[in-house]
């Protein structure tokens, strides 16, 4: 298998309902408090967003594919163009498993 064929998948489930992770992933002002340091605006369907790392001194642009809400984030990335996926399940009421996929 060629290395541009891999897909490299990883899970978390946050105790939280799913429109609260959701959030929390396209809203900078909170992933900033756990994630990237710095971003240029919320994720949008169709928006070129940058994100940097200053603690790393590293950042990079990255285009919103595509956006449904609660449910599926999409972005590929400019400097490398990797595809990223974020997908969103409810469990129960109250926690969400978030499905992370990325490849290219």
């Amino acid at each position: 298998m060629e290395i541009s064929n891999l897909v490299v998948e990883s899970q978390m489930l946050i105790r939280r309902p799913i429109a609260e992770c959701f959030e929390a992933f396209v809203n900078p002002e909170i992933t900033t408090k756990f994630w990237f340091t710095k971003s240029s605006g919320c994720l949008e369907l169709g928006k070129k967003i940058r994100w940097d790392w200053e603690m790393f001194g590293v950042g990079d642009s990255l285009t919103v594919k595509e956006l449904e809400e609660n449910h599926r984030i999409l972005v590929e990335w400019d400097s490398d163009p990797t595809t990223v996926e974020w997908l969103f399940e409810p469990i129960g009421n109250d926690a969400t498993l978030v499905k992370i996929s990325n490849w290219g």
